[in-house]
């Protein structure tokens, strides 16, 4: 009987971003295993295509539930999720986060494994639970990606992590080609995706120097994607950057192209993304989801070594542009184009 493994990540987008290379190597490690991964509603589409991957569990937290989904529905659906992994009879869990999962283990424990690999909470301890447990990475000294490659310890992965990797929908690809055809003109103008969204307001960018980069960049043969975070700001689930968005898609004027990209759901934002020759935008999920179709990246960062070293977008030309500590709000538009000058110009 082929070996079964189960990868839970239950945070957030970027962080499942990351988590990639890990199951690409259980993947040339056991080519043979049966390899799930147990995510959430929000994170889900990361995985779609993923060929590393041979099943996607996904249950919805309470937070995130839908307008007249029930709390207890949302329980029912979780215990039903988890007693068919438990008859699935997995020998691995492993609980993929750099740090101790404590929500993650609980989980993992409920599936009854025959081994749970994970980070203890504290050095030297084992958690109630954690057959394996794997020591943590210095946060300072690495990026995410190589913290979690050290999940795979356990089970025989020794090699260094590769990309990450993101794959889009054919269908989605097919239907914004079929919207936008400028995306899809061979031998057109490079197509740079500008994502104006961010989880933390001190990663917000001023709508004055998005609409004056997307000039610069037009002045240079560029065209511009504009994408977002979809819905209002007042959105207590999920903020949105509607408002923004449509400052900046009218403020530009006439003279740059530009294509309002409204992506209602994470496949979408995958698949415009994918027609995109390159992307700019503050740390995020959408950074990571970049860096996981191969794009070259210029990321706003606040100015935090450890943060940049250990969160910077992995594997593919980038360029992080930052001002202070605290948010992103002094970086200039001509520290942004020049970065991206730079960047674009490199091979991949």
């Amino acid at each position: 009987m082929s070996l079964r493994i189960l990868v839970i990540r239950r945070d957030n987008i970027g962080d499942l971003v990351c988590t990639t290379p890990l199951l690409a190597a259980l993947r040339a490690r056991h080519p043979d295993a049966h390899i799930a991964a147990l995510v959430n509603s929000y994170n889900a589409g990361v995985l779609e295509g993923n060929p590393d991957v041979d099943a996607i569990h996904s249950y919805t937290k309470l937070k995130h539930r839908g307008e007249g989904e029930s709390w207890w529905s949302v329980l029912v659906h979780r215990y039903r999720m988890i007693a068919a992994l438990r008859r699935a009879g997995f020998d691995y869990v492993l609980l993929g986060k750099s740090t101790f999962d404590r929500h993650g283990l609980a989980l993992a424990r409920q599936v009854r494994p025959r081994h749970i690999v994970g980070i203890p909470p504290d050095a030297g301890q084992r958690a109630a639970g954690i057959t394996d447990p794997v020591a943590p990475a210095s946060f300072a000294q690495g990026h995410e990606v190589e913290a979690i490659m050290k999940l795979g310890a356990p089970l025989g992965v020794d090699t260094a992590p590769g990309p990450a990797r993101v794959f889009a929908s054919p269908a989605r690809v097919a239907e914004w080609r079929g919207r936008f055809p400028a995306l899809a003109q061979p031998g057109a103008k490079p197509w740079i995706a500008l994502h104006i969204s961010a989880r933390h307001p001190r990663r917000l960018w001023a709508v004055e120097r998005f609409i004056e980069l997307a000039r610069a960049l037009a002045r240079d043969g560029a065209g511009i994607v504009l994408a977002w975070a979809p819905g209002g700001s007042d959105d207590p689930r999920h903020p949105g950057d509607d408002e923004r968005a449509a400052q900046i898609a009218t403020g530009v004027g006439p003279g740059v192209p530009l294509i309002p990209a409204k992506t209602t759901t994470l496949a979408d934002l995958i698949a415009v993304l994918s027609l995109s020759r390159g992307f700019i935008g503050a740390d995020g999920g959408a950074m990571h989801i970049a860096a996981g179709l191969g794009l070259p990246v210029v990321a706003l960062f606040e100015d935090l070594p450890d943060k940049k070293r250990h969160w910077h977008p992995w594997h593919v030309p980038h360029e992080i542009v930052s001002s202070g500590p605290d948010d992103v709000a002094g970086v200039t538009v001509g520290q942004v184009a020049q970065a991206w000058a730079r960047v674009s110009s490199r091979p991949k």
